[in-house]
């Protein structure tokens, strides 16, 4: 009796831990379940922030591409100084708006510091000190809103309404992470002349990368034409041992050989050209160079 007694309390007991255990079990799993359920209220979530990198071309709504040649961030006058090149065909104006994540509902006091050739210094002011990130929007205006009269295009009518649209396009926005951004310490003020002499040096730049991609081209371009014009000497010298059908062919790649070489060398002149007048550019920046520096 005593033995079976002792096995009844120790199934008692097995059992008895077996519930804690499954017990312990789902308490984890509610908990753990509870906390995905909660996670967003005390989890802090981050949007991704946009960044245009410098030097990176940026395809534009209208024609061409805009740039950011350089980027300052000044936080002792919470301004931020930018560099702009915009590639346009038109003299229409253009104008810019600017907005921080901080406060995205308030539009960014900003001026026009220097503008040449499609070069624009802008300055945004009155930026938080924890800005996070800035949205600057380019729009190309034109001087006069344009008139259509809707009925002219709808039906014959004599008399209709006209309808005015308003030249205000968007041409891109740019993306500044203040994470990503540099800073510089003290106020950013410099003068008409220090603008030129910087957007003189941009462009001098951009100008020299040009000269060594077209420098580049060449080569490529005349390595291929000494390639092609080696096949096509080989093709002349088996002609002499082939047969009358076989030169037919043979004859025929010769005359594609020809043509390659003709529109290499026709590249190569392009390339060249393009380097001559890239040499007076820069020639034409350096002399305006010492003049701005001796103002």
């Amino acid at each position: 009796m005593a033995f079976k007694k002792q096995l009844e309390d120790y199934r008692f007991n097995l059992n008895r831990n077996r519930s804690w255990k499954y017990t312990a079990v789902l308490i984890f799993f509610f908990i753990g379940f509870l906390s995905l359920l909660t996670s967003k209220f005390y989890l802090k979530t981050e949007d991704p922030l946009y960044h245009t990198k410098t030097y990176e071309a940026v395809s534009s709504n209208i024609t061409g591409t805009v740039t950011i040649e350089n980027r300052v961030y000044h936080p002792a006058d919470s301004s931020l100084d930018m560099v702009i090149k915009m590639d346009q065909t038109d003299e229409e104006k253009v104008s810019f708006v600017a907005q921080e994540k901080a406060n995205p509902n308030i539009k960014l006091p900003i001026r026009l510091l220097y503008e040449d050739d499609g070069y624009y210094v802008v300055r945004i002011s009155d930026l938080s000190p924890n800005w996070e990130a800035l949205a600057f929007d380019l729009y190309q205006e034109n001087e006069e809103k344009e008139t259509v009269n809707v009925d002219d295009v709808t039906s014959d009518s004599e008399s209709g309404s006209t309808e005015e649209i308003d030249a205000h396009a968007l041409i891109t926005t740019l993306y500044s992470d203040q994470r990503k951004t540099k800073s510089e310490e003290g106020k950013g003020d410099k003068s008409k002349q220090d603008y030129a002499l910087l957007v003189n040096d941009l462009e001098k730049d951009f100008v020299g990368k040009k000269m060594k991609n077209y420098e580049k081209a060449i080569t490529v371009e005349a390595k291929h034409k000494r390639q092609t014009q080696q096949e096509m000497n080989e093709l002349q010298r088996d002609m002499k041992y082939q047969v009358q059908e076989e030169k037919a062919d043979t004859e025929s790649k010769i005359a594609m050989k020809k043509d390659a070489i003709q529109s290499s060398d026709a590249s190569i002149q392009l390339y060249e050209d393009e380097q001559k007048s890239l040499q007076e550019k820069l020639q034409k920046l350096n002399e305006k160079q010492q003049d701005l520096a001796m103002k």
